[in-house]
């Protein structure tokens, strides 16, 4: 039996982008569960024509917890694998497919199209931020997940030990436990926060639960 498969989309301050998200993702996965959940500061989103509300499950947020609130639904609802994608980020169905295809062939780690690493240069570790647009194992992902449930509840158990009281104390740092809360590092096809998630990072090398590297050669993949 092939693993249940859920798309989670989170409404924040792009809500012209939510129809375009919506409608790629069901294009490309016919048979998972679509849920939006709106965090935006105004109402507003359900009055749009553009979605086609019969094809998604939506909520409204009572609170903003931020793009991390991902996790905690992905751990308590009962679908095997997750895909989570930004509001920000407009993904093609064929790759949204791929994505997918990824999640259910190699489900042992998370699975991106863009990301960060951690390199060893020099005696100092270094971001490389923004990478996208070639193969790689990362660091960490950013904007688009897949994920399995499993790593969502594995993401919020690594961070009771990293010393956090609750999921919403890890605020937007949650990109970097998720991607380190599986057994190989986050694998990568084709601002703000920066101090927090250094502390993060501190404790996540610590804890030798997050993947630093020497710095990496690379040609582009091909388009």
């Amino acid at each position: 039996m092939a693993p249940s498969l859920a798309v989670i989309i989170l409404n924040y301050r792009r809500p012209q982008n939510i129809g375009l998200i919506t409608r790629a993702a069901r294009e490309a996965l016919p048979d998972a569960a679509i849920f939006v959940l709106d965090q935006a500061d105004r109402d507003g989103l359900r009055e749009r024509t553009d979605v086609d509300w019969d094809q998604i499950w939506f909520r409204q947020a009572a609170v903003n917890k931020g793009a991390g609130v991902r996790v905690p639904v992905a751990a308590q609802l009962p679908f095997d694998h997750w895909i989570a994608i930004d509001d920000d980020t407009l993904l093609t169905p064929d790759q949204i497919a791929r994505l997918a295809g990824r999640l259910r062939d190699e489900p042992d780690r998370a699975h991106g199209v863009w990301g960060q690493r951690l390199e060893a240069i020099e005696g100092q570790i270094v971001f490389r931020n923004a990478m996208h647009g070639i193969d790689a194992v990362m660091s960490t992902l950013n904007q688009v997940y897949a994920f399995s449930g499993d790593q969502a509840r594995a993401a919020m158990a690594l961070s009771t030990r990293l010393g956090f009281a609750s999921w919403d104390e890890v605020g937007p740092a949650d990109d970097f436990i998720l991607s380190c809360a599986s057994p190989k590092p986050p694998l990568w096809k084709s601002e703000g926060f920066l101090e927090h998630r250094v502390e993060v990072t501190r404790r996540l090398m610590a804890a030798q639960a997050i993947a630093v590297f020497s710095p990496l050669s690379y040609v582009s993949a091909p388009s």
